[in-house]
């Protein structure tokens, strides 16, 4: 799980901290597309958007077991500093 501490998403999650899944393809060169959402705590509180753009800059390592199929799941978890 990546732990981040997002003060940008501050007005965004709720309780001081939310939970977001999104799924990616793996491209060359490890870069990551067609990222999609699978989950957001709370909902509607738009950490999953943010996720997704922080995916932008994510680069998995070569082999990395979270990888199938072409695809990688990612977890992350937002807290507020």
């Amino acid at each position: 799980m990546i732990w981040i501490a997002a003060a940008a998403a501050a007005a965004s999650v709720m309780a001081g901290q939310g939970l977001a899944t999104i799924q990616c393809r793996v491209a060359a060169g490890q870069s990551l597309r067609d990222c999609v959402v699978l989950s957001e705590t709370p909902q509607g509180a738009n950490v999953g958007a943010f996720a997704l753009k922080l995916a932008k800059g994510f680069h998995p390592q070569p082999g990395d077991r979270r990888i199938r199929d072409g695809k990688i799941v990612i977890r992350m978890k937002f807290k507020l500093p």
